[in-house]
């Protein structure tokens, strides 16, 4: 292939990726991720309060959603990266605790 053609190739595959769709997904996934931390929440208070127990596996499989998006977001982009890998650490914890929990290995 010569140059040119290459380049030319590389711009179809660019305009494929529109900046726009790119940032209104990641948005949305993180509203989404957000959202099902605080229906957890609220399900966890609400378990507690009425039947004294609650299951950790829902839990752990939401808390692992987090602890892989922040993990990912915090490695591949530098602003905020901190924040970001803290958050994936304290929830790959609470992930592994809650699994723990759920085959009553603590």
């Amino acid at each position: 292939m010569k140059k040119e053609e290459i380049l030319e190739k590389i711009k179809q595959e660019n305009k494929k990726k529109d900046p726009y769709v790119l940032q209104v997904q990641f948005k949305a996934t993180a509203l989404a991720c957000t959202t099902m931390l605080l229906l957890a929440f609220i399900y966890l208070v609400y378990e507690l309060k009425t039947y004294d127990s609650w299951n950790p596996a829902i839990y752990s499989i939401i808390t692992a959603y987090i602890a892989v998006f922040t993990g990912y977001r915090g490695m591949k982009i530098e602003k905020d990266r901190g924040v970001y890998l803290i958050w994936a650490i304290v929830s790959g914890i609470f992930t592994i605790l809650l699994i723990l929990e759920y085959f009553k290995v603590i």
